[in-house]
């Protein structure tokens, strides 16, 4: 039985190919519901696209019969799915609560959202920019650091640079990774400005802060300046700049908010270049800059763009751009040998069993030809002079002597033998025993005389493998791969490549092999290859994600280990930093360096020792479907373009080796450039910040101006996503919750979370809880099979039966801020399988974040409004979570006990994600869709919804009251007689409450009025906050109303627990 996700059904690799270039076409076409397949497919065909389509979300149907059965695929309908009414009840102490809280405290109620266009934004700028620019200072640079900058392939293009920025307001400078232009294109104009006395202020923008960081910090010690004068950086909730600061580096994030900021137009004045770098990445930020920019252009004349890129996609930039000049920068690579699959299988020793049989059967087929080809070699030589030939060979392989073939030139000559002469055993020529021994002359000599360095031995190997075999990359090897060349031959291979071979192989490998997972074994063949046939070296492999790279060193820990000498390290992001720096450091003389990794080793960084790269063409990446705010995140195939940069990586310092686990025909088919991030993420961020920039025209209209515009389904979803959390009004003009959020520098929702925590009065835990969800997860992933039963009980007990793993994480942090020395806080990671560096991070952040809030005026030192002020109802992890449950909304799940099925509104049936202390805590009772039942309530709110295989799961879950949901889920404002309704099928005493158009409650009629207009309290509240949250005090019927709700959400919990 094939495993989840894994399609068991082999087909042909063209068949495969042209089948998802249709899929995909369907797809992307949003008004295509149906696409019928021709009736020439077999049997074999159709099972394998109704297996493939169920990973894709869509239904599959077979029609006719015969030759004329033919296969349909629908999309499957988006249509809400309705459930049947959860109950929503009270104890009589609840209801006492409410009831008299409603007595006393009905102020806060605000009909609905206010509109707050021409609001003025109060987003902070870039520090820097709010004084014009000055002259930079002349750099005082050693001789030593001089000599290195004019060494780098982009020193000799300094001139032409210069002149082209003075000539034109956007230019391109496309160059590899190595050729200097990040660090050298901000000095060029510096050192220009200097000695034309010309006042300059360049902001260069970085896609990641530690690349900002680094980059400025490499600059200064390029110049002999301190960090923060002439040259600085800032990065979210950091920064070293001073008013004289010539060039600042920042993030892309950085940047997009000083345009939306209201003094946009004097930020803009007082810059005079803009360098926007790794721009081919197509990160969605970039992306927006690009659209920006371009608008601010023909306002200010005086402003210089320069965008820099990898050797990708420049062309398009340019259009862009009116056809901008492109200033192309050679990199410094080496030659690299390129092989594909087919070339590996014909190759490599394969431990696959259908490809040995393909080959022993091609092998017999070439040996017979191979006989026949040597056949005229011997033609008319008489058995003596045959021997003869034999013994002279024979004592030119075992005496270790050139001269002794000075008898095999004489008996040529004399007696008119073929230069290529085989002795009849070992099919040996005395090219290949020259190219073996290293014998240089010889070597020349014999080519200049004809010999053939094709000419195989009886085991496939000719002159130019026993080169490489004996002496690895050496001038012999050299000659002989010169000399192929020259021919007009290619490197010859143990078996020549036909197209006939090629399928034939291909063929077998992929009834074996599907290429919907990565072949281990393979890697581990070719990994031995490489370590037989090339003495030294360091092997990079680019795997998709993680847990491939746990299975390949464990496959390599018990297959290769004991054989070779070699050590082995592991790359990817969520390692700690420490870990991912050993990388790095050199090994010893004679061993033999493997790196495991993603793509992080692409572009981001440079390995020296890499010589060898096993490339397995696959990358996980995160897709979102706006239709059903589902993410997926699933190893696809990469571009050409990131194939490129891969077979990059092996030639830094040296010529370097490629093995693409793929074929020629896949490669051809991949797309030719990775799909722009705008694409495929949540825009949610995106619009709103759109929302800020724009004047006259719509968030569609301005994002449609990109260089890859995305969808227009997407751009709906998000701004009704925007809309429903009180962001953006009914005309897509930014609300006071809107601005607040564009002021906080994180994620909509979670800035929303933070303001709710802030106003409730449960900052701490909230604020902690927002920079973890920020950081992404904190544990790590166990190293060994045998720890992850270990690793579950671990955030079983952190988890205190809370039924939440946000409170899980909280807890994990909160262990690590105790232990009081970083040697006691790695010691207690390594025990709790935590991440130390993200913690770190975590901690770090949540400083920051907090300093950010008291400079805003948000959260002050002292008196109303301190911490100590925000923190009464910190203790109470209920009033949390309904905190919880505003930011993360609309990402709510509910259990149909009666069906025992979960499902939000979007998918009938949903999952809990297996690393989830929820499905844990329950799996102890049932497996499956039963996991849920013995939960306390039908309610999960959740952080993310993913794609697994054929279904969804969702993950960082806190199971929720009824009552919390009736408070904290759905928009703002809710009017009584639009969201309670009553029907002849209820009980007489009960009605409905419509929380949203999803999310229904049945509850006795008196019931429903108290908890609505509870709501109508907080939520009333949360809009007057948001007017303007630096001067709103809390009094005491606020007090009074955030007591009575925190008791009254603790009593529910407690009831629904003891269930």
């Amino acid at each position: 039985m094939a495993s989840k996700g894994k399609i068991s059904v082999k087909i042909e690799e063209d068949i495969r190919i042209s089948i998802h270039r249709q899929i995909d076409l369907f797809l992307q076409d949003e008004t295509q519901v149906e696409f019928d397949f021709p009736v020439h497919l077999t049997n074999q065909h159709r099972a394998y696209i109704h297996e493939y389509v169920r990973n894709k979300r869509l239904k599959s149907r077979s029609h006719g019969k015969g030759t004329n059965r033919y296969l349909t695929i629908y999309k499957t309908s988006l249509s809400d799915i309705t459930h049947g009414d959860a109950v929503l009840d009270l104890t009589p102490e609840s209801n006492d609560i409410l009831n008299e809280i409603q007595k006393e405290c009905s102020m806060f109620c605000k009909p609905g959202t206010s509109s707050t266009k021409g609001h003025s934004i109060r987003l902070h700028s870039i520090n820097v920019t709010s004084f014009p620019p000055s002259v930079p200072p002349f750099p005082t640079s050693s001789g030593e650091i001089l000599a290195a900058r004019k060494s780098l392939p982009i020193a000799q293009f300094h001139e032409i640079i210069l002149k082209c920025i003075q000539h034109n307001q956007v230019i391109i400078i496309s160059g590899n990774t190595g050729s200097g232009k990040t660090t050298q294109v901000p000095q060029f104009i510096l050192e220009e400005a200097a000695q034309q006395n010309l006042p300059c202020r360049i902001i260069c923008t970085q896609p990641r802060r530690i690349s900002a960081v680094t980059v400025s910090e490499r600059v200064c010690v390029e110049r002999n300046e301190q960090l923060g004068d002439t040259v600085g950086y800032q990065i979210r909730l950091e920064s070293r700049v001073k008013s004289t600061t010539n060039a600042l580096f920042c993030t892309n994030g950085v940047l997009l908010r000083c345009l939306m900021g209201k003094h946009s137009s004097k930020f803009l004045k007082n810059v005079t270049h803009i360098i926007i770098d790794e721009v081919h990445e197509r990160d969605q930020y970039s992306d927006f800059l690009l659209i920006a920019l371009k608008d601010k252009l023909s306002q200010n004349a005086h402003l210089k763009i320069i965008l820099m890129s990898a050797t990708i996609e420049s062309d398009t930039f340019s259009k862009y751009f009116n056809n901008c000049p492109v200033i192309e920068i050679p990199g410094r690579l080496f030659p690299i040998e390129t092989f594909f699959l087919e070339d590996i299988l014909l190759n490599v020793d394969t431990s696959n069993h259908n490809v040995k049989d393909i080959r022993k059967k091609m092998m017999k087929s070439f040996e017979a030809q191979a006989v026949e080809r040597t056949k005229p070699i011997t033609v008319n030589m008489d058995d003596e002079t045959i021997l003869l030939m034999n013994d002279i060979l024979e004592v030119c392989w075992i005496e270790n002597n050139p001269d002794d073939f000075r008898n095999f030139f004489m008996l040529i000559e004399e007696e008119n033998i073929s230069i290529d002469f085989q002795h009849t055993e070992t099919k040996m020529t005395a090219l290949m025993i020259a190219a073996a021994k290293g014998y240089i002359a010889i070597v020349q000599k014999l080519l200049e005389m004809g010999a053939d360095p094709s000419i195989q031995e009886k085991h496939n190997y000719n002159a130019f493998d026993w080169a490489c075999f004996v002496h690895g990359n050496s001038t012999c090897s050299d000659i002989l791969k010169q000399a192929i060349n020259k021919s007009g031959l290619s490197v010859p291979r143990t078996m020549p490549l036909t197209p006939h071979s090629t399928k034939q192989i291909l063929d077998a490998y992929h009834t074996s092999v599907g290429d919907d997972r990565i072949d281990h074994n393979l890697i581990i063949d070719v990994i031995l290859h490489i370590c037989r046939k090339h003495p030294e070296g360091g092997i990079l492999v680019f795997l998709p994600g993680f847990e491939d790279i746990q299975e390949q060193y464990g496959l390599l820990n018990s297959k290769v280990s004991n054989i070779h000498c070699i050590r082995m390290f592991m790359l990817h992001s969520k390692m700690q930093t420490a870990d991912q720096h050993s990388v790095f450091k050199p090994v010893p003389s004679g061993v033999r360096k493997i790196i495991l990794s993603t793509n992080i080793a692409e572009t981001s960084i440079t390995m020296d020792d890499v010589v060898y790269v096993i490339d397995s063409g696959k990358v996980k990446q995160k897709y979102y479907d706006s239709l059903t705010s589902t993410s997926s995140l699933a190893a696809t195939w990469i571009s050409q373009a990131c194939a490129t940069q891969r077979a990059g990586r092996a030639g830094r310092t040296r010529p370097g080796t490629c093995f693409r686990l793929y074929s020629r025909m896949r490669h051809s088919e991949m797309d030719q450039y990775t799909l722009p991030e705008i694409m495929r993420v949540p825009l949610t961020e995106i619009c709103l910040q759109t929302a800020l920039i724009i004047k006259d025209e719509s968030i569609q209209e301005f994002l449609n101006k990109a260089i890859t515009a995305p969808s227009t389904t997407s751009i709906k979803q998000s701004i009704k996503y925007l809309q429903k959390v009180g962001a953006l009004d009914d005309e897509e003009s930014v609300t006071d919750l809107g601005y607040t959020l564009a002021e906080l520098p994180v994620d909509a929702r979670l800035g929303k979370m933070l303001l709710y925590g802030i106003l409730l009065k449960c900052y701490e835990p909230v604020l902690l809880v927002v920079c973890i969800l920020s950081i992404n997860d904190l544990f790590v992933i166990p190293p060994f099979p045998g720890d992850k039963e270990r690793a579950k009980k671990v955030r079983q007990d952190l988890a205190e039966n809370s039924y939440s793993d946000c409170y899980c994480l909280l807890r994990a942090y909160q262990r690590w801020l105790d232990a009081r020395s970083v040697q006691k806080r790695k010691e207690l990671c390594n025990r709790l399988f935590l991440n130390h560096g993200k913690l770190t991070m975590v901690s770090e952040l949540r400083n920051k974040l907090h300093a950010h809030l008291c400079s805003i005026g948000v959260v002050k030192s002292y008196g109303p409004g301190s911490v100590k002020d925000l923190n009464e109802f910190a203790n109470n992890w209920s009033l949390v979570k309904g905190i919880l449950l505003v930011g993360l909304y609309p990402n709510v799940s509910y259990l149909e006990k009666y069906s025992k099925t979960m499902k939000t509104r979007f998918e009938k049936k949903i999952f809990i994600h297996p690393s989830s202390v929820v499905g844990g805590k329950a799996s102890k009772k049932q497996k499956t869709t039963d996991n849920a039942l013995c939960l306390p309530s039908e309610w999960i709110t959740f952080e993310e919804k993913c794609k697994s295989g054929r279904g969804s799961m969702i993950r960082c879950n806190t199971v929720i009251s009824p009552i919390t949901i009736a408070i904290f889920a759905g928009p703002l404002s809710l009017d009584d007689t639009e969201c309670i309704t009553k029907s002849d099928a209820m009980e007489q005493d009960h009605c409905r409450i419509a929380v949203d158009d999803w999310i229904n409650l049945m509850a006795k009629e008196s019931v429903a009025k108290s908890v609505l207009h509870t709501r109508r309290m907080v939520h009333g509240l949360f809009l007057k906050f948001i007017e303007n949250p630096r001067i709103h005090q809390s009094d005491s019927n606020e007090r009074k109303l955030l007591d009575a709700l925190g008791k009254v959400l603790a009593i529910e919990d407690h009831t629904i627990d003891d269930r």
